[in-house]
């Protein structure tokens, strides 16, 4: 059998003082009025009034207006049944209702609650009797002590009392610390645990707490005692809202009456952290096995949950690379095969050009490599041009080299090396082979460095290919910038090198005008590459214009507009731009001429963005030629000699 809740008890028992008290003041003073005497007095005195009226009546002889009275009487008082007026004698002077009915005489004369009768004197003499019957009480003595005013004002207060008194005392209860009652080594010890421990009553409301939990919602313990757990801030783990209705995991230890493990809840405290929380909530029981309420510990895994999403994250950005990783490498072995195999085919054949062209192109769009692989022709393209021009400026210089005059003197001497004296000092042609071995050896020595200046170019624009090829591919992948201190001039003075044999096929005037610029860091291929690019583009726009003047002119200068940067300009006399192609003149396969591939522009853009710089085009119109400006940002720094 369940025990009594102390609640209860406690309420009984003040309901009883209360009850005790009232009857031990009623005993004392008589502080309630008594209900029976009550209407005995107002009846008495309702017949000794009447007596008084009727006897001045009678005296005076207006017997009809007694027996009006008393008619009227009875007929409005319903606790009156009949009324008499009666002489001494017993002569009946007047009578109202069924007085013979429901008169009973009284015992001994005596009046009683139900029946009165009230002596009428004239001077000292009896003169006669007013009888009054009343309605009888027809409650028994149970009725008077259970229905009764008394007992009904007992009963409502006890009732009242008792409600209150439970109020009060759950109310008072709620906020009672019962923290302040446990020995100081246990509360110690409940402080010192790293989770929370809450211990709830069988309506969830929180009777105790130890200090970590309140540090962990950033709630007093004050305020927390008394009130409900779960009208604190819970939320789910991933933050989203409970579901109305959703049970918490204390509710299902309780309903269950078995422990819930493991339960994740979220909280958001007053500050607006973030706090996740592992939930172990163990049902309590008393020594006859009833519920008495619920401990639950709250442990914060919100570092752990937090560090497993950093490691999860991080394990999928590293599958993530190692997946691009991949992917790019199987790119760079197909690009590097597809590129080795055209620089090869255009070593081979220069006529196949085109061709190769379309084909490159053709094959980088079907391996996703479109802009590398094109970008790669059409650079390599331009120096392979000069490359070609510098091996037949070689060739013709060993062609034209007088080697085989050396022959012809050697096999004069040897035919004469026995009179070799003699022939050297006395012979016509033997004297003038001193002063020829001179000038043969100054023109060969001329032709030699030519020939090492040319093949000085020729090392210079392999470099250039073999540097586009690398440059190319590392567009393919981060860091494919490679700074190195450089003057700036030499940079374009390398790029009318590389575009000599287009320029001389178009024969136009070149103009350079160079200002004192600083040397500073870049990378110097990829500068090359755009300066190639814009040269030879300015050489093909002069090769079919009809202007008288074909000129080409080159600007190197600081940028005016911007600090730290450098300007360069190519201008040429060509055919210009058309306001329809403007807009259109970097975009990737666009161009004019009929043996174009919209590459050059693109790809040199492409190169001046990632530098850190742009490329812009500008034109007067068709006919009036164009001007390209390539702005560079640098760091300065002296570059020696």
């Amino acid at each position: 059998m369940s025990r009594v809740s102390p609640l209860l008890f406690l309420s009984f028992c003040l309901v009883s003082l209360t009850i005790g008290a009232m009857f031990a003041v009623e005993a004392l003073v008589g502080s309630f009025p008594d209900q029976v005497r009550y209407v005995s007095e107002s009846r008495q005195a309702l017949c000794e009034n009447l007596a008084v009226q009727y006897s001045v009546l009678a005296s005076s002889g207006q017997l009809p207006t007694i027996e009006t009275a008393m008619q009227a009487l009875v007929q409005r008082n319903a606790d009156i049944l009949s009324a008499a007026l009666l002489l001494s004698d017993g002569q009946l002077l007047a009578v109202a209702g069924d007085h013979v009915q429901h008169w009973v005489q009284p015992e001994g004369n005596r009046s009683t609650l139900s029946h009165i009768q009230v002596p009428i004197y004239n001077a000292n003499a009896h003169w006669g009797t007013l009888q009054l019957s009343f309605r009888t009480t027809d409650s028994s003595v149970s009725d008077r002590l259970f229905l009764g005013p008394w007992p009904r004002f007992v009963a409502s207060v006890a009732l009242l009392s008792f409600v209150g008194y439970v109020m009060l005392l759950k109310r008072t209860l709620r906020h009672l610390d019962p923290s302040q009652v446990i020995p100081s080594r246990v509360k110690s010890a409940l402080d010192s645990l790293t989770d929370g421990v809450v211990m709830l009553d069988r309506s969830g409301l929180i009777v105790l707490t130890n200090d970590t939990f309140c540090r962990l919602t950033g709630q007093a313990l004050t305020s927390l005692l008394g009130k409900p757990l779960a009208r604190l801030a819970w939320v789910h783990e991933q933050g989203q809202p409970l579901v109305a209705g959703e049970e918490y995991p204390w509710e299902r230890a309780q309903k269950s009456q078995a422990p819930q493990q493991g339960s994740r809840l979220g909280f958001r405290s007053n500050d607006r952290q973030w706090q996740t929380f592992s939930v172990t909530s163990t049902p309590i029981f008393d020594d006859q096995g009833g519920l008495r309420g619920v401990v639950a510990s709250f442990h914060d895994v919100t570092d752990v949950d937090r560090a497993h999403k950093q490691l999860r994250e991080a394990i999928g950005e590293l599958e993530r690379s190692r997946t691009k990783v991949i992917s790019q490498n199987r790119m760079l072995e197909q690009t590097n095969e597809s590129l080795q195999t055209e620089i090869e085919r255009r070593k081979r054949v220069q006529d196949e050009r085109e061709e190769l062209n379309r084909q490159l192109i053709e094959t980088s769009r079907l391996v996703g490599m479109a802009d590398v692989a094109s970008a790669v022709l059409h650079n390599v393209g331009n120096v392979l041009n000069s490359i070609n021009v510098s091996v037949e400026v070689v060739m013709n210089t060993v062609k034209q080299s007088p080697i085989g005059d050396v022959a012809l003197v050697a096999s004069m001497l040897q035919s004469h090396r026995h009179d070799l004296p003699h022939f050297l000092s006395q012979d016509h042609q033997g004297k003038q082979i001193p002063t020829y071995l001179s000038m043969l050896a100054e023109t060969v020595n001329q032709n030699s460095m030519f020939v090492e200046r040319e093949l000085g170019g020729l090392s210079r624009n392999v470099d250039h290919v073999r540097q586009v090829v690398s440059r190319q591919v590392d567009l393919a992948r981060p860091g494919g910038v490679i700074r190195e201190p450089v003057h700036f001039q030499d940079l374009m003075e390398q790029a009318l090198a590389i575009n000599r044999s287009a320029l001389e096929n178009c024969r136009c005037e070149i103009r350079e005008e160079y200002e004192d610029v600083p040397d500073g860091i870049t990378d110097r291929h990829q500068v090359i590459q755009v300066l190639v690019n814009l040269i030879s583009n300015a050489a093909n726009a002069m090769a079919p214009s009809s202007a008288p003047v074909r000129r080409l002119t080159v600007r190197l200068a600081v940028d005016s507009d911007r600090a730290g940067f450098v300007r360069f300009q190519v201008i040429d006399t060509g055919v210009g731009i058309s306001q329809e192609h403007a807009p259109r003149l970097f975009t990737q396969g666009f161009t004019t001429r009929p043996d174009g591939h919209g590459l050059g522009l693109h790809s040199a853009a492409l190169v001046a963005k990632q530098l850190g710089g742009s490329i812009q085009g500008y034109s007067d119109g068709e006919g009036l030629g164009a001007t390209f400006t390539f702005t560079l940002p640098f760091e300065s720094v002296e570059v020696s000699a």
